[in-house]
């Protein structure tokens, strides 16, 4: 292990956990589909990933579905949320040779506001559906408008007057968001640095 034991560790566990992301089994499915053109296929999988990703927590949201197994779905989505962007812009070992011509970059950038966006829709949910009476609302009910600026401001990590936490689960949802947002930023800011091209031998235990 000469790259350190916790680096390989991670480094495998990042690696492995892309067999438990669902968007893994629509890029498959794609490909198969259309063996011929594989680039094509793969960025309408991840596509139709999304947008299905998002239709379905608009519908347990506008049919007011909630329990424990829709919870751990949603809960599943935002994890997956995080890890794909993070793993396909940050961990990846096709990053260094990968060709980003100006269509992929504008696609990541995209994906890059697809992916915050659904992270504030999410939370927005669990706001206003699952864990509604963890919070005070201004009327006593959430709305969909509330909700989605409650959300949004706790991924600033600002506050919104209408709505707070009564509770300690509640407490607990916000500091989770904040950290998933923040995640994000931390991810926007590695791929802004400039990456070296060749490799150097880690000095001083770091």
């Amino acid at each position: 292990m000469k790259k350190g034991i916790l680096y390989s560790i991670f480094d495998w566990l990042i690696d492995n956990l892309c067999y438990l992301n669902l968007v893994e089994l629509f890029k498959f499915i794609g490909v198969n589909i259309s063996p011929n053109n594989r680039i094509s296929a793969l960025r309408i999988s991840v596509d139709l990933f999304i947008l299905l990703k998002w239709v379905f927590v608009a519908l347990i949201w506008q049919f007011n579905v909630k329990n424990e197994y829709i919870n751990i779905i949603v809960w599943y989505l935002i994890f997956t949320n995080i890890y794909t962007y993070f793993y396909y812009h940050s961990w990846d070992k096709n990053l260094n040779k990968a060709e980003f011509d100006f269509d992929r970059i504008k696609r990541r950038f995209l994906n890059l506001g697809l992916s915050i966006a659904f992270n504030v829709f999410s939370f927005a949910y669990l706001f206003a559906q699952p864990f509604f009476s963890n919070f005070k609302w201004v009327n006593d009910y959430s709305t969909l408008k509330d909700s989605v600026l409650f959300s949004s401001a706790n991924s600033l990590t600002t506050s919104y007057k209408f709505v707070s936490a009564t509770t300690e689960i509640g407490h607990t949802l916000i500091i989770l968001e904040t950290i998933t947002s923040f995640i994000f930023l931390t991810i926007i800011l590695s791929n802004s640095i400039p990456q070296m091209n060749t490799e150097k031998e880690e000095i001083n235990g770091n």
